[in-house]
């Protein structure tokens, strides 16, 4: 029925409108149904009155029109109503809101919202649709809602965001909402922080993604202009993906002091032939809750480096490993056999063949024969973050 660009437009089953009844109608209760008339289209539709039960002959009204069939209107459009048994023209309207929601009878709300769609400028207009909407608009959206241009838009848009009542919360596409539902995210985001640090006191921070399903049931684009608000404000602060209150600090209980220092004296202990988590979390004086979390820190402080799911060691004891290696390259040369590294270690397959892949992990060692190859120039003792482009060891495996 309507010749459009491709993309922009789309139908709709359901629309607010002002609606007049003709003086020589007979009046016309609350979800009657009538013939709808727009341009070539005709549709079968409920008449929903939103403030009253029945429409006098003469007067108009808001209402909401239920279609059974899809209709492409745009605001300001005007369309024919005629009764549905006799068919006969009893009156007509023009369309308000072509993307309506179902309302509350006699909501004021609703009333003075679509007061506005009618008589408003285009500022006012946006602004109303945008506070309307919980997720903002973007520009297709706008556009689709109201079939203004692309400059409109911007053009409306431009003194409500200098006064700050709109706020660009996505440059791509470009989306806007309201100063009011970013203020609303920032405060939910805040309480959930309090909340989750005052329920695990050892934690850090708690997951961006995480807070994000906690704090707010806003978009996307609203939630990270909130938390963009509240980092910019040092009330926040993020570390990789963890978020947490600015200036935070963990504290630890004199009994939770002591249990991280005996896990970090237990592991130093025990050089490349460490404990399971087991055995060392039962010998702690806390709960095993608490016991893994202190795990955690020392794990973030990297105290403790993780080489496999199960095989936790202490820096100092990589740092030795790391040494031992660089000699042995001093003393031998490049190559060292699986079966030398465990003998040079003193440790068994149990931990030799995690820790060779850790060690191919950290660009130390890399798959090569059956031995390991030490590349010409790289200094074993150098941290890793210096040499992640080269191998400072290779090494082989037999197949089986």
């Amino acid at each position: 029925m309507v010749l459009a660009p491709p993309g922009i437009f789309e139908p709709a089953r359901r629309l607010d409108a002002r609606v007049t009844l003709l003086g020589s109608a007979r009046p016309l209760k609350s979800r009657a149904r009538v013939h709808f008339h727009q341009g070539t289209a005709e549709a079968i539709a409920e008449m929903v009155l939103l403030d009253r039960n029945e429409l006098a002959p003469g007067a108009s009204a808001l209402a909401q029109l239920r279609l059974e069939k899809l209709v492409l209107l745009l605001p300001g459009d005007r369309f024919i109503l005629r009764q549905f048994s006799p068919v006969q023209t009893i009156g007509g309207g023009v369309a308000l809101d072509v993307r309506a929601a179902r309302h509350r009878r006699n909501d004021p709300g609703v009333a003075q919202f679509l007061e506005t769609l009618e008589r408003g400028n285009h500022e006012e207009i946006l602004a109303a649709l945008v506070a309307a909407s919980p997720h903002g608009l973007s520009m297709a959206q706008i556009i689709a809602r109201t079939g203004w241009t692309e400059t409109d838009v911007r053009q409306a848009a431009t003194k409500p965001i200098e006064a700050k009542r709109l706020r660009v919360v996505n440059a791509q596409p470009w989306t806007v909402a309201s100063a009011k539902s970013v203020t609303d995210c920032a405060a939910v985001v805040r309480k959930v922080i309090e909340d989750f640090h005052r329920a695990n006191p050892l934690l850090p921070g708690i997951p961006k993604q995480e807070l994000r399903g906690r704090a707010s049931k806003a978009s996307g684009e609203i939630f990270a202009a909130a938390l963009d608000d509240l980092v910019k404000t040092a009330t926040l602060a993020i570390s990789g993906d963890l978020v947490q209150r600015a200036g935070r600090e963990i504290a630890l209980s004199d009994e939770e002091a002591r249990a991280k220092e005996l896990i970090e004296k237990e592991f130093e202990r025990s050089g490349l032939t460490v404990p399971s988590f087991v055995a060392v979390l039962e010998k702690l004086p806390v709960e095993s809750g608490r016991a893994q979390k202190i795990l955690q820190i020392l794990l973030r402080e990297k105290v403790l480096i993780k080489v496999a799911d199960d095989l936790v060691f202490h820096r100092t004891a990589v740092a030795r490993l790391r040494e031992t290696l660089a000699k042995y390259r001093n003393e031998r040369g490049d190559r060292l056999p699986i079966a030398a590294f465990k003998e040079l270690t003193g440790i068994t397959r149990k931990y030799a063949i995690p820790l060779l892949e850790y060690l191919d992990r950290e660009h130390v060692t890399r798959r090569v024969g059956t031995s390991v190859l030490y590349s010409e120039g790289a200094s074993v003792t150098s941290p890793p973050a210096a040499c992640c482009c080269r191998a400072w060891l290779e090494r082989q495996v037999p197949h089986g």
